[in-house]
């Protein structure tokens, strides 16, 4: 009996994570803390190659790709050949065994301007296949994803060679006055796309995930947890994560008897992105019995760990917590950016 109940509490966490990772639109992990913003960054290249992925292989996308009124006949046609002549060296340049690197820069970037002076710009790369994409992170930080989207495309376009030469901003291109022009028409397209098939969110987001285990003296079960983190300032350092806090996150528990059960919960502050000032950064972990009533679930503390550390600024540190015979165990493995999540950017005020 008691290998069922493990067998089933084992099954209810990975549906729970499975449920997790379809509530966002895409992500990419990485194996430590990481700037935020450079993992939306990273989940947003996702998001751009599957939309592209979809526009090169389905022939109905060809014939709906750039149509706007407010492009003319020839310029709809013109940017459509571009796009398809140059989206598989997009998608080589950007997902391909050696792929354009991103880099996040604090100064400002300057680029020249339609008038020959230099302009503040959010992004700029050199033209032609080789060399990185840089990003000014303030510019960033407050974009929305589709924004991103459309910047990264335009980036992206710089570095494909149309006709033998890449595409610049300020020079004619075929019907276009500029390149500007042209290269802002795909990535509106492709932006039109991505929403379209759900494939970009309207927000950023971070998942923090946890391998964790549990154990009653008689049988012991895992499963992959992830948590949300909830942002606290503008500059995206300060942040809660949790895993059991809210009904979006998995959690692990033991059943009790019919309607009863301990479960784990822990949130973890962070008050600097894991830097030298540590004043705050906390971990609390909680086991929790959980009982149901006529009024939904009544829910009390049974036992308690805080941590004066932040297990995803020190991946070694493993958050173990007991009851009694049970005890729960969590490890920080790796964290994902998400283009879709429905509350961990979200801002809360001090």
């Amino acid at each position: 009996m008691k290998n069922q109940i493990l067998k089933l509490i084992y099954l209810i966490a990975t549906i729970f994570l499975v449920l997790i990772q379809q509530a966002h639109a895409s992500g990419t992990v990485v194996g430590n803390g990481g700037d935020p913003v450079f993992e939306f960054l990273r989940a947003t290249r996702e998001s751009m190659n599957a939309t592209m992925k979809f526009v090169l292989s389905q022939p109905e996308e060809k014939e709906k790709f750039c149509q706007t009124n407010r492009l003319s006949v020839e310029q709809v046609q013109f940017c459509r050949d571009f796009f398809f002549k140059v989206g598989q060296q997009i998608l080589m340049l950007s997902s391909g065994d050696k792929p354009t690197d991103f880099v996040l820069r604090e100064e400002p970037l300057y680029v020249q301007g339609p008038d020959g002076k230099a302009m503040s710009v959010a992004a700029r790369t050199s033209l032609g296949p080789e060399g990185a994409i840089e990003f000014h992170r303030d510019s960033m930080r407050t974009m929305a994803p589709v924004q991103v989207l459309f910047l990264i495309t335009h980036e992206f376009e710089h570095k494909a060679l149309f006709e033998g030469k890449a595409v610049t901003d300020n020079e004619k291109i075929g019907p276009f006055k500029s390149g500007r022009d042209l290269l802002d028409a795909v990535a509106t397209s492709l932006v039109s796309v991505a929403k379209r098939k759900g494939k970009i969110g309207s927000q950023f987001g971070i998942r923090d995930l946890f391998a964790c285990d549990a154990s009653n003296g008689t049988g012991q079960f895992g499963a992959q947890i992830a948590g949300s983190r909830l942002f606290q300032d503008e500059n995206l350092m300060t942040y809660e994560t949790s895993v059991g806090g809210n009904p979006m996150e998995g959690s692990i528990y033991f059943q009790e008897d019919y309607n009863t059960v301990l479960r784990l919960k822990f949130v973890i502050t962070e008050p600097n992105n894991c830097g030298e000032e540590t004043n705050g950064r906390k971990t609390v972990v909680e086991i929790l019995r959980s009982k149901a009533t006529d009024k939904g679930r009544d829910e009390t503390v049974v036992s308690t760990v805080i941590f004066a550390d932040n297990p995803i600024c020190k991946s070694t540190l493993r958050m173990i917590v007991r009851y009694g015979e049970i005890q729960f165990s969590c490890q920080y493995f790796a964290s994902e950016g998400t283009t879709s999540s429905p509350f961990s950017t979200g801002l809360r005020k001090k």
